[in-house]
């Protein structure tokens, strides 16, 4: 960069260095971590390695018994959740929990043998979702990485404002830049740019703070549509046990309806009866069943793309049946989903790679792209430091930006999209006033 940089391109590029160099080493976890998470997608092992069993001349044994197998085989556990086979050769998998902690059993459903015991956080899928969701660090992680997104989303933005501004300085000399590294840099940034900015926007709705607070408090299932059904005083988010989430974005926040008991006689429900409704509604074959929560608690059958139970939205569908009636008390389906919601069905699928073999190639794309970002702009930073500097040289200050600029307007509408970016860019703002003051 010489002399005829604008005053608007040293600014962009002083926000794209101080931007960088606070996300690079987070940018690279998520990068790595999502890998991980895609490998064992692409498996079909995110609960660890496929049990197989031996299906000939056998016949299956109920729901139900199966799950006194697996209440045996872990005393004192409660079991919370029910996954069928998925065919002939597949094991029964079953949630428990005990003392605070989610385990996997998986049975075999011809001989009832439990054929593995593993909680279901200790997982290599697991432990790196836990890692790309908070870091380990809780609600803390969960808004250092919020800040986060908002930065890199501000790299991307200020990336391609560099990149117009000098197509405008010098559209020869510009357009393929000598050096090797800046090069790749460039055409990564370019061509990985949208997809990455699908992946920061999909990723911040599931944030404690703009997600939680903001988008997906106003995009929830009003649960007013099921008309006069009793609710209970948890939301859809109490049946996601660990780590991994099973319940789709649009309705963590609705609350669950609940069983109604009464002295009329009903016939007996129990995991047999729903298992039996779950295929009678269509769900087969890949569904889930979670059991009542209490005594006010519900039945549910549900399948989504979120959990890979199916790899198209449209499909997703939830129905909650009283524990005591066997009856269908509510039911919700992709159609219902509120827009938002919808969109955010299709982006978790994809966001995932849940969408199939040609999601799960453009994710891994998306993931190396940004490696190559980061390590490539690292190296820049380093090949430009003075000779014998120990320090990485930050871009010269500029003499001001006029308020009425390109720059600027990108600046406020980036951060007023994500809240505590702005936050952030006022506490870069003062920072910087500061240092100018007590360097004048």
């Amino acid at each position: 960069m010489g002399s005829e940089a604008s005053p608007r391109y040293r600014a962009a590029w002083r926000w794209h260095f101080f931007a960088g160099v606070f996300v690079v080493p987070f940018l690279l976890v998520l990068a790595i971590t999502g890998l991980i998470m895609t490998y064992y997608l692409a498996l079909d092992a995110v609960d660890g390695e496929r049990l197989v069993v031996n299906a000939q001349g056998h016949t299956a044994s109920s729901p139900v018994q199966q799950m006194a197998a697996v209440e045996a085989a872990v005393k004192g556990s409660e079991v919370v959740l029910y996954m069928p086979p998925r065919d002939a050769t597949d094991s029964a998998q079953f949630e428990l929990r005990k003392a605070g902690v989610t385990q996997l059993v998986n049975v075999d459903p011809y001989t009832n043998e439990v054929l593995r015991v593993r909680s279901k956080d200790d997982t290599v899928y697991a432990v790196a979702r836990a890692v790309h969701g908070s870091l380990l660090l809780g609600d803390v992680g969960d808004t250092l990485l919020e800040i986060v997104a908002g930065l890199t989303l501000l790299l991307l933005v200020t990336g391609v404002y560099m990149w117009l501004q000098q197509r405008k300085l010098n559209p020869v000399r510009t357009a393929v830049p000598r050096n090797l590294w800046r090069r790749g840099h460039l055409w990564a940034g370019l061509w990985s740019a949208l997809g990455l900015s699908f992946f920061l926007i999909s990723g911040l709705a599931w944030t404690n703070i703009w997600g939680g607070k903001f988008v997906q408090a106003w995009n929830a299932f009003p649960a007013e549509k099921w008309g006069p059904v009793s609710l209970s005083g948890v939301d859809h988010s109490a049946m996601n046990h660990g780590v991994v989430k099973v319940v789709p974005w649009g309705l963590e926040q609705t609350p669950m309806p609940a069983s109604v008991a009464d002295t009329h006689r009903h016939p007996q429900v129990n995991l047999n009866t729903v298992d039996q409704m779950a295929q009678t509604l269509g769900f087969a074959p890949r569904y889930r069943i979670n059991l009542p929560l209490g005594d006010s608690g519900v039945y549910t059958i549900s399948r989504n793309t979120m959990t890979g139970d199916i790899d198209e939205p449209s499909l997703e569908r939830t129905v909650h049946i009283d524990r005591h009636s066997g009856e269908v008390l509510a039911e919700v389906s992709y159609a219902d989903y509120p827009i938002l919601a919808k969109s955010m069905a299709v982006g978790i699928g994809i966001h995932q790679g849940n969408m199939g073999r040609l999601n799960i190639a453009v994710n891994i794309l998306i993931c190396l792209a940004l490696i190559f970002l980061c390590v490539s702009g690292t190296v820049m930073w380093w090949l430009r430091r003075p000779e014998k500097s120990r320090w990485l040289p930050m871009p010269p200050r500029t003499a001001g930006l006029p308020l009425r600029s390109g720059l600027t307007a990108v600046l406020l509408v980036t951060g007023f999209f994500a809240p505590l970016l702005g936050l952030t860019l006022l506490a870069g703002l003062l920072l910087y006033w500061l240092s100018r003051r007590l360097t004048v």
